[in-house]
């Protein structure tokens, strides 16, 4: 029989009483714990993206993809403006220059420039129909409302909803020639910066962390069986 298999161990990263009770008054320690809150919400959006990778034309990995897009656009607004705040107290921290790297980029600063207020305000983390409908008037839409498949909730997609969303998006239709490959290039572009964000924010928080005190702390460390003596 094969060797048993050891379960992974389980781990924390923790600080003394009196340090926390010093450290939780401070803004630099606000801002800390608000970009982990941001990596948090960036890694949910993006695992349901890549759980439907291989369905590509199934109704509930449609509707996984606009969405995902819509959310990874919406919270990568919001991450960008809260790792623009804290400047102020990181400026001068060096693992700080990679997430400030991402903030001067290029995408980054196109990525802001392309609506995403407007959408994170009006469409994904608010349901305004005054957005709605101006989406509607100008928008030259399909007259379809609803895609089933099935008799289950699972296979619905409220296909107007979501194209008019993606028109809050710098005017982008699905019903222009190439939309599909457009979007699916701006959904890359929004993936990549994703991804780019939340590794230099681990990076950063673990150094910071480390800097102020904080200490890995193993739950149930792995045996490490010794070698019998011959």
């Amino acid at each position: 029989m094969g060797e048993k298999k050891q379960p992974p161990s389980d781990w924390t990263i923790e600080i003394g009483k009196a340090r926390f009770n010093e450290l939780k008054s401070q803004e630099r320690f606000w801002q800390l714990v608000a970009l982990s809150r941001a990596v948090n919400a960036l890694r949910f959006v993006q695992m349901p993206l890549r759980s439907h990778e291989a369905e590509s034309d199934s109704l509930h990995a449609t509707r996984t993809r606009f969405n995902s897009f819509f959310f990874t656009c919406s919270l990568l607004y919001e991450a960008l403006k809260l790792a623009g705040r804290m400047r102020k107290h990181f400026h001068q921290t060096p693992e700080f220059d990679q997430l400030h790297r991402i903030l001067k980029d290029p995408a980054a600063t196109k990525f802001k420039e392309s609506n995403l207020n407007r959408i994170r305000n009006q469409l994904t983390f608010h349901f305004f129909e005054r957005e709605v409908g101006a989406q509607l008037v100008k928008s030259d839409f399909n007259p379809r409302f609803v895609i089933g498949q099935g008799d289950t909730n699972a296979d619905v997609y409220y296909e107007l909803a979501d194209a008019c969303a993606l028109g809050a998006f710098s005017g982008f239709q699905l019903s222009q020639p190439g939309a599909v490959e457009q979007f699916a290039t701006q959904a890359q572009i929004a993936t990549d910066l994703a991804v780019r964000f939340v590794d230099a924010a681990e990076n950063f928080l673990n150094a910071t962390l480390k800097a102020d005190g904080w200490k890995l702390v193993e739950k149930n460390p792995p045996v490490v069986k010794r070698r019998k003596k011959i």
